[in-house]
């Protein structure tokens, strides 16, 4: 079934721009704006196949941590052997709208595994090729945009550009073979590319990424470095959420990249990804979240280009130490860090590249089990990044680290009275100095979360499922304690502004 709006939602042209989508009625921050029930097509990413409901997109990773006590188990299909599902419910769904076509294709290719966007063109091209595919869904597609002749022309130009054409042509050419279309290899690019300019990523509650999904009616929102609206995914299901109020007539926008980054990385990201330059206030007056780039008072004689450099240099730590042993990931993030200690005025611990490096480090020093360590970078997000990025209390992004922050406390008093060893965690006698009742601190995050769910996310989100799932905290007055976590939350800024850099 194609994508609907609310009769309040519609498209409208806009010079320069093309198509976008409007409000007739004007929206308060928080609410519901339109909601995508499974977007037209939606795939796992190849590494969370083994570990994601094909359909739903359920994620049931191994590594859930002893906390949490998830005893839900996936099961393969029997015929391709590489996709999983939760339920007979969901694999029957999943069979009967699109994998039955594809199944007897993947099960030739295993154990190989075709690219994520490989599959998901194949599985456009085989649902059209059986007529499964209403005229309606295939029109809306086609009305996306392709930029095929951007691509083309930057093919010329040689480096990551070049590469991205070639890129599109080798996955045109696979998919038009596996699916056995009759449509022409130009059609294939074009669908290609359609996928490749106008899916986005499929998140689980955390905000980890599971996989890629095309929506042709969110695909018609345009971008803004200050957007009105943001994706939220429960499952498979897309919702389009307000951020701000939006009045009557107002255009719905989201974020295409990384808006907490600078202005002049933003404009690369948009004129090489999505071909066009942004022209809204951020991006003139050089904003990042309405605050400067680099004030010029701050810049202590560094010049423009010095400050480029300096974060080009991080950001190539950062890209080293994606394909390094954790060891060597902990010394090349540590060096990006200490770039940026050496100009703190310039570089708070909320100005790019910090909170990603931070992000980053925070993520590597969980998947080692030195939850001390992780924590106190979560709190530096949680104290100090955070309120700055996104100072909407209830922003989803920010509710999002909240819930990752309950689970690394969660698990740290596992650790700390259930696990006396020494797991090489550096900073856990430190953080047990300051003499924080965990109790009382969980207790607070859980409250914060709580209040956040109606607005960030929705009340039957998979957030709030997920939520809802995990283990709570116990009552503190059943320890003879009063819930006023005001002491123990000054404690903890302390600490995170203490230890770690």
């Amino acid at each position: 079934m194609s994508d609907t709006f609310p009769s309040s939602i519609y498209t409208s042209h806009i010079p320069g721009k093309g198509r976008g989508l409007f409000t007739s009625q004007a929206i308060e921050a928080g609410e519901l704006v339109f909601l995508v029930d499974r977007p037209l097509l939606c795939v796992p990413s190849n590494p969370h196949l083994d570990e994601t409901c094909y359909h739903c997109f359920l994620w049931l990773p191994e590594s859930r941590t002893r906390s949490e006590g998830d005893m839900r188990r996936l099961k393969g299909c029997m015929g391709c052997k590489i996709v999983r599902y939760c339920s007979k419910n969901c694999q029957s769904n999943s069979w009967a709208s699109y994998h039955k076509y594809e199944c007897k294709i993947l099960g030739r290719l295993y154990p190989k595994i075709a690219p994520s966007l490989v599959r998901m063109v194949m599985q456009l091209l085989l649902r059209r090729k059986a007529g499964s595919l209403s005229d309606s869904e295939w029109s809306d597609f086609m009305r996306t945009v392709d930029h095929v002749d951007d691509l083309k022309m930057d093919s010329t130009k040689g480096g990551l550009a070049h590469d991205r054409w070639q890129d599109v042509q080798l996955m045109s050419q696979a998919a038009h073979r596996y699916s056995g279309s009759n449509e022409s290899l130009n059609l294939v690019q074009s669908t290609v590319a359609r996928c490749l300019v106008n899916s986005m990523t499929v998140t689980d509650a955390t905000g980890s990424t599971l996989g890629t999904c095309l929506s042709t009616s969110a695909a018609l929102l345009n971008h803004s470095c200050n957007p009105n609206c943001i994706f939220i995914f429960s499952g498979a299901s897309l919702s389009i959420r307000s951020l701000q109020p939006i009045p009557a007539n107002g255009e719905l926008t989201i974020s295409y990249t990384d808006i907490t980054t600078p202005s002049h990385r933003r404009q690369l990201d948009l004129s090489s990804m999505y071909y066009f330059n942004c022209a809204c206030d951020y991006c003139t007056k050089k904003l990042t979240y309405g605050l400067p780039d680099v004030p010029t008072a701050l810049r202590n004689g560094l010049s423009p280009a010095k400050i480029l450099d300096l974060e080009a240099e991080g950001e190539r730590l950062q890209a080293l130490a994606g394909d390094a042993t954790p060891a060597d990931k902990i010394k090349l993030l540590d060096q990006a860090m200490k770039l940026f200690v050496s100009y703190k005025d310039i570089y708070p611990v909320w100005r790019h590249p910090w909170p990603s490096i931070r992000d980053e480090m925070r993520l590597l020093q969980w998947n080692l089990d030195h939850w001390s360590t992780a924590t106190v970078h979560a709190l530096k997000a949680y104290f100090f990044i955070d309120p700055m990025l996104y100072p909407n209390p209830w922003h989803p992004v920010r509710i999002q680290r909240v819930f990752v922050l309950s689970k690394l406390i969660h698990e740290l008093q596992y650790q700390m009275f259930a696990s006396p060893d020494d797991n090489g965690d550096r900073v856990e006698g430190e953080l047990k100095e300051y003499n924080i009742s965990w109790l009382l601190v969980n207790k607070g995050l859980e409250q914060e979360i709580e209040a956040a769910i109606p607005k960030a996310f929705g009340t039957e989100s998979s957030f709030a499922e997920e939520y809802g799932r995990v283990p709570k905290s116990e009552s503190p007055e059943k320890y003879g304690l009063r819930m006023d976590w005001v002491g123990d939350r000054a404690k903890l800024e302390r600490a995170a502004r203490e230890i770690v850099d």
